[in-house]
C-alpha cells in the first residue's frame, strides 16, 4: 500500500488527467478503457470513466448497469453511460429550435428542418465536452474517455478558433439591432434569435474554447489508438494518428490488440501467425518512436471485474497507467503559403533508399534495406487534395515530403 500513497505524492495536481480511446468499432476501446479505469483506481486514483457510444458497452463489459450518471463499480472507480441525445438537448436545444424556426419559414419540413440543424458531429462534440464539465469541477483525479468509433469528433476542437471571435461579434452586433432586426422579421419572412438564444450561442462557445484548451494540453491530456492485428485497423489507426497531429492532440500510446500468442502450434493459425507478425513489424515502423504495447488475445470473452482485472495485469503490469508514455509529433506537419510538408521519423534510412510516390489520397513510401524493402502507406490530409507532390528527401533522419498548390 505503500508504494501507492507514493505515487500520488508525486503527481498530485489539482488538475484531472484526461485519457481518450478511440479505433475502429470490434477492437475492444471498452474494454481497455475499463482496464485502464480498474488499475488506476486500484492505485488509489479517484476515476471516472465515460462513454459516448450508443451501444452501451461499458455494462457489457463491466457486467454492471451503468446509467447517465456516476455510477460507482469499485473502490475509486465510478462510470457513466453519456446519452448524446440528452446533452444535444441540454447544451444546444435553444439553438437548434430557433434554426428550425428559420428552416421552417423557408417552407422546409419540421422532421427535414430538424434533421439540418443537427450539427455534423453533434453527438461526439457534446459527449466531449462532459469532459470539459467534469474537468471544471476537478472532483476526480482521472478521467477516462471511451469514444465513439470514429476520429471526426477531434474536428470540433477547431470550431471556437474558426468561429469563436467570428461569432462573437455577430452576437453583439444582433443583440445591439435586436429591436431592429425585429421590425424587418416579417418583411424578410425569417426569425430573429432573442436573448436566450444568443446567450446560449455565447455560452457553447466559451464552453468550446476551454475543451479546445483541455484536449491540447500535453500535460493533461493524451489520445490512445487501438487497433486488432490487421491492415485495415493500423491503416485506421495511422489516420486518427496524422488527425490528431493536425489538431494538436498529444497521442501517447498505440495499443494493439487482439494478438494471437507465440506458443499457438495448431496448423490452422499457422497462417495467421505470419500475417500478424508482418502487420506489428509495419505498427513498429509506422509509429515510430511512438510506444506500442501489445494486448494477447484471450482465450475467453474479458467480461466482469474479475476478467477485466486479469487483463489490467497483462496489458499495464505493474505500470502506472495514467502516466504519460510520449509526447512529441512522430508525424509533423507544415503549413507554408503555398507548400505544405510532411516529415516522419525515419532513423538509419539511406538518402537513396527511399522512393514516395501518391496514389489519391495516399502517401506510398518505398523503404529499401538489406534485410528487405519495406511498404508505408500514409494518409493525406485534405489540404494536399489540391496539390502536387513535388519531391521528398532525407533530412536529419526525418523523410520530408513536399507539396505545392498547383498552377491555375
Amino acid at each position: 500500500m505503500m508504494i501507492y500513497k507514493i505515487l500520488l505524492t508525486e503527481i498530485d495536481s489539482p488538475r484531472p488527467r484526461i485519457i481518450l480511446y478511440t479505433g475502429k468499432g470490434g477492437t475492444g476501446k471498452s474494454v481497455i478503457s475499463c482496464i485502464t479505469g480498474l488499475k488506476a483506481a486500484e492505485l488509489g486514483y479517484k476515476t471516472l470513466l465515460i462513454s459516448s457510444d450508443p451501444a452501451h458497452t461499458l455494462s457489457d463489459a463491466l457486467g454492471l448497469a451503468v446509467g447517465d450518471k456516476p455510477t460507482l463499480i469499485v473502490e475509486n472507480l465510478w462510470a457513466q453511460q453519456i446519452d448524446p441525445v440528452k446533452e444535444t438537448i441540454s447544451n444546444y436545444g435553444i439553438v437548434q429550435d430557433f434554426t428550425v424556426e428559420v428552416f421552417q419559414s423557408q417552407g422546409i419540413d419540421e422532421t427535414l428542418a430538424y434533421e439540418l440543424a443537427s450539427l455534423p458531429v453533434m453527438t461526439t462534440l457534446f459527449a466531449l465536452l462532459k469532459i470539459e464539465e467534469v474537468y471544471e469541477t476537478k472532483e476526480y483525479d482521472v478521467l477516462i474517455l471511451d469514444t465513439v468509433p470514429s476520429g471526426e469528433s477531434l474536428k470540433s476542437i477547431l470550431f471556437p478558433k474558426v468561429f469563436g471571435n467570428i461569432s462573437r461579434k455577430l452576437l453583439k452586433l444582433i443583440g445591439s439591432l435586436n429591436w431592429a432586426a425585429k421590425a424587418i422579421s416579417p418583411l424578410v419572412g425569417m426569425p430573429v434569435p432573442n436573448r436566450d438564444v444568443i446567450e446560449a450561442e455565447a455560452k457553447l462557445i466559451t464552453r468550446l474554447e476551454k475543451l479546445g484548451h483541455i484536449l491540447t494540453d500535453t500535460e493533461v491530456t493524451s489520445l490512445r489508438l487501438i487497433s486488432n492485428p490487421d491492415t485495415f485497423s493500423i491503416t485506421n489507426m495511422r489516420r486518427s494518428f496524422i488527425t490528431s497531429n493536425l489538431y494538436g492532440v498529444n497521442v501517447d500510446l498505440a495499443i494493439i490488440n487482439k494478438v494471437l500468442p507465440d506458443n499457438i502450434t495448431d496448423p490452422y493459425f499457422e497462417k495467421w501467425l505470419g500475417t500478424q507478425e508482418e502487420v506489428m513489424k509495419y505498427a513498429e515502423t509506422s509509429f515510430y518512436p511512438l510506444p506500442i504495447k501489445k494486448m494477447k488475445l484471450f482465450d475467453s470473452e474479458l467480461k466482469g471485474i474479475e476478467m477485466l482485472e486479469e487483463g489490467s495485469l497483462t496489458l499495464f503490469e505493474d505500470e502506472d497507467p495514467t502516466k504519460i508514455y510520449f509526447v512529441g509529433n512522430p508525424i509533423e506537419t507544415i503549413q507554408q503559403k503555398d507548400q505544405f510538408m510532411l516529415k516522419v521519423k525515419a532513423p538509419f534510412v539511406e538518402k537513396d533508399a527511399c522512393e514516395v510516390e501518391r496514389i489519391g489520397d495516399e502517401a506510398i513510401v518505398k523503404i529499401c534495406s538489406d534485410i528487405g524493402d519495406s511498404v508505408n502507406v500514409i494518409p493525406l490530409p485534405a489540404i494536399t487534395h489540391q496539390m502536387s507532390l513535388t519531391k521528398a528527401k532525407i533530412l536529419d533522419n526525418e523523410l520530408v515530403i513536399y507539396f505545392t498548390e498547383e498552377d491555375e
